[in-house]
């Protein structure tokens, strides 16, 4: 069902083709090394910024209108994303205007005018205040969880970057970073559906062999999870709690992160599993729930997330942790862990008809240097035992890597039974009422910096 070829052009630039040949659209996606990850503290945003930029207009459709009705006209749709290490630059299309959307995806990610700046600014500060209130306070949970979790480490940093930066930017800032980050060697292409790598390779030379050769970024090391922090609040007066609580976890490369997928399956996939069963289905102790990971290269992060009413709050935390502990306790038998090797064998084949998912998932492991392929992970998957699970519980999922983090009405009353459920000092809480410098981080983001720069 899927074939993989690579191929690399003079430049550099790695190809992967995902051959699907059953599947009636050709998605492309140019991957680069971008994001906080490779972002000073007075750069960051700038990556997010620049990828707005890339569909102001190019060499040949020198206007956002242009450009956008070129792509509408072979009936494609293009988009973007910036995550913590990485830019994707995504256009899909009918398999018959491959070769035309490609000479669009090319020109975009190698002769972009980034023009409009003013215009984009405007865009990614009305994204920025999405997530703020009225007196400038973060209220992302995610942004908050990263900026204890990996203090002192550029992937700390929210990904949008701050007001203040994004309105210092200049158009030189733009395209300083474009030539160093949209660069060959920084860079992958990948091209899945029914594509033909002899056939389309002369269609790719032609356009993304004028893409500089140039160097990776540079980066500093993994980021090492901090432990044991106090529960931070942000209050707020909505009528409910924003919950996350977050776990230091195995990255992509790590022998344990299919061990990971499959823990994530047994807690949150579906209305048999336990989490949902525990928190939603038998006690109402909240409506939606969430269990999700965020892995990276050489990190990653297990997130549980919920929002519950303020008289629900501890009653919440306490069954989510309780939950968590009957993975030791009670590890899943050999039925419940089928279900849960089902349900990511489906999903799996699921993704062989979703011509993006594939593309995606083996261009980013492309750039973070994981060559864990669709059987490959198939097969670590299906040997996965329930004593793996057990282990990989008992390691991770303990009250002191637990990182909670709260937005909204949280009783002041309540904080102290919530240390005590995670074996925090009384008194110990952060109650984020106005933006703070959490402690020792200028120092540490100073050595940062220098080797970013």
């Amino acid at each position: 069902m899927l074939k993989v070829v690579r191929q690399r052009l003079p430049n550099g630039l790695r190809v992967l083709f995902l051959q699907l040949p059953h599947v009636h659209s050709v998605a492309m996606a140019v991957m680069v090394r971008s994001g906080p990850r490779f972002e000073a503290s007075s750069d960051n945003g700038l990556s997010h910024l620049v990828e707005h930029l890339l569909f102001r207009g190019t060499r040949s459709h020198p206007s956002s209108l242009s450009f956008h009705v070129a792509v509408e006209a072979l009936g494609g749709e293009i988009n973007g994303l910036t995550q913590r290490d990485a830019t994707t630059i995504h256009l899909t299309v009918p398999p018959r205007a491959t070769e035309d959307g490609l000479a669009l995806l090319g020109e975009v990610c190698t002769e972009p005018l980034l023009t409009g700046l003013d215009v984009e600014r405007d865009v990614v500060m009305e994204e920025i205040l999405d997530s703020l209130d009225s007196d400038g306070n973060d209220l992302d949970n995610d942004n908050l969880s990263r900026r204890v979790l990996w203090a002192g480490h550029p992937m700390a940093q929210p990904v949008a970057g701050t007001i203040a930066g994004v309105e210092r930017f200049t158009e030189a800032d733009c395209v300083r970073f474009f030539r160093r980050a949209f660069v060959a060697e920084n860079a992958v292409l990948c091209l899945a559906g029914p594509v033909e790598p002899e056939a389309l390779m002369p269609a790719i030379s032609a356009t993304f062999s004028r893409m500089p050769s140039g160097v990776p970024l540079p980066e500093v090391g993994a980021p090492h999870p901090q432990i044991r922090q106090p529960i931070q609040i942000r209050p707020t007066d909505d009528s409910q709690i924003s919950v996350l609580l977050t776990f230091p976890a195995p990255h992509e490369n790590h022998p344990d992160f299919s061990t990971l997928l499959l823990l994530r399956r047994v807690l949150d996939d579906g209305f048999g599993a336990r989490l949902r069963q525990a928190i939603c289905e038998q006690r109402g102790l909240a409506y939606s729930l969430s269990v999700t990971i965020d892995a990276y290269g050489d990190a990653g992060a297990f997130d549980i997330e919920i929002s519950c009413a303020p008289r629900k709050l501890v009653s919440a935390v306490r069954h989510i942790l309780l939950t968590l502990r009957t993975l030791v306790t009670r590890p899943p038998d050999f039925e419940e862990l089928r279900r849960a090797k089902t349900r990511h064998v489906a999903e799996l084949e699921f993704g062989l008809d979703d011509a993006s998912e594939i593309a995606g998932w083996y261009g980013g492991c492309e750039l973070i240097g994981c060559q864990m392929g669709y059987e490959e992970r198939l097969s670590e998957v299906m040997a996965i035992s329930p004593a793996d699970i057990r282990r990989l519980a008992a390691r991770m999922l303990t009250a002191d890597q637990a990182l909670l983090t709260l937005v909204g009405p949280v009783r002041a009353d309540e904080v102290g039974f919530l240390e005590a459920l995670l074996d925090r000092p009384s008194g110990s809480t952060r109650w984020l009422s106005e933006p703070e410098v959490y402690e020792d981080e200028e120092d540490d983001e100073d050595v940062w910096e220098d080797e970013v720069a």
